[in-house]
């Protein structure tokens, strides 16, 4: 995929929202009410990762803990894929061949998730496939290619879920990609087994922006459970989910989507085995709940820091983040690179 399709993808997702730190500057802190599931102290992220040179945009974690982040292609990273620490050192995954380079296999890959059996699965929206990979034997699982009868020409092929109960991955397409077009957000849905796809509940009410040139679909999550899938438009306050069950049919789909909860402009979101729903507020830089009532944060990111990003469920009682620095890239901020590492993953604890 050509870097200026790249950045006007990314351009499209992150232009509209405000600063964090014009946020931050220009009003006060909100004092959040205490409740029962939220702690009476707002409390920072810790960071378990800084860099100047990576730059993570989404992570993954295997149930033993190895991290794996993806680098955003709009900085034009030379390795495009990292796995974080690994013997001391932060190296190319799953190789040098697959991840670094002009000539690597990877072109553009920014949604990364590990399935149950600690295969990563690598969203490739420069190649329209995913790659999957064994962490466990270190071996090619398979590859899935995105049929084009799927795709629009706009479309952004970011967030995905892995529902293993029925054999699928949902990609949340946001489109806008050309930073031009009306948005015709769907699913896209494929069938993990042989392959075959579909374009589901295009431009449905759920996933448009609440907002006049706003932007549609964009975080997604599932329960670990598999039985529920959350999501929303980045420029919207409302969350919705509809049954893992219901990818069967678009008519299934329209009659089982509902109004869920309330949640912030967002780019990330994660569900944990209790329901607690987390989504990135990327206005106010803080990771937040999302309930059926209101949105409660429940964590600031480090001070000086923008652009809570990827988010991830980890096996240990925390949820991971990235912090990017997206909105302070020349193509994002009026031609002006403001950029300042580090760039973090961070961790805080799940909700008990």
């Amino acid at each position: 995929m050509k870097k200026v399709v790249l950045v006007s993808a990314l351009v499209s997702v992150l232009v509209m929202c405000k600063s964090a730190n014009e946020k931050q500057n220009s009003s006060k802190e909100e004092t959040v009410t205490p409740t029962e599931m939220v702690s009476k102290e707002i409390k920072t992220v810790e960071t378990v990762f800084s860099s100047q040179d990576i730059r993570p945009g989404n992570l993954a974690l295997t149930s033993n803990g190895r991290l794996f982040v993806s680098m955003n292609p709009l900085v034009s990273p030379t390795t495009k894929v990292f796995e974080l620490n690994k013997d001391g050192k932060n190296v190319a995954y799953p190789n040098a061949k697959y991840a670094t380079g002009e000539s690597s296999i990877f072109k553009a890959v920014i949604g990364i998730r590990a399935d149950s059996k600690d295969n990563l699965w690598l969203l490739d929206m420069g190649t329209k496939q995913f790659v999957i990979w064994d962490t466990k034997n270190e071996k090619l699982v398979k590859t899935i290619a995105i049929p084009d009868a799927v795709v629009k020409p706009a479309s952004f092929l970011q967030d995905f879920v892995i529902d293993e109960k029925h054999n699928r991955v949902i990609i949340a397409d946001m489109t806008q990609g050309d930073l031009k077009s009306a948005p015709e957000p769907a699913f896209i849905v494929i069938n993990t087994e042989n392959g075959e796809a579909k374009r589901m509940a295009q431009s449905h009410v759920s996933m448009m922006p609440e907002m006049e040139g706003g932007f549609a679909l964009n975080p997604i999550a599932i329960d670990p459970q598999n039985d529920w899938v959350y999501y929303g438009a980045l420029h919207s306050k409302t969350m919705y989910r509809v049954p893992a069950s219901s990818f069967e049919s678009d008519e299934k789909l329209f009659n089982t989507i509902e109004k869920f909860g309330v949640k912030s402009f967002s780019d990330g979101m994660e569900v944990d085995v209790n329901g607690n729903i987390y989504v990135t507020n990327v206005v106010d830089g803080e990771i937040g709940l999302s309930t059926k009532n209101e949105y409660k944060t429940l964590a600031k990111i480090p001070e000086g820091q923008t652009w809570p990003d990827g988010l991830y469920v980890a096996n240990d009682g925390f949820l991971y983040g990235t912090v990017d620095q997206l909105n302070k890239t020349a193509a994002l901020n009026n031609g002006k690179e403001e950029s300042v590492g580090p760039y973090l993953v961070i961790k805080t604890e799940l909700v008990k």
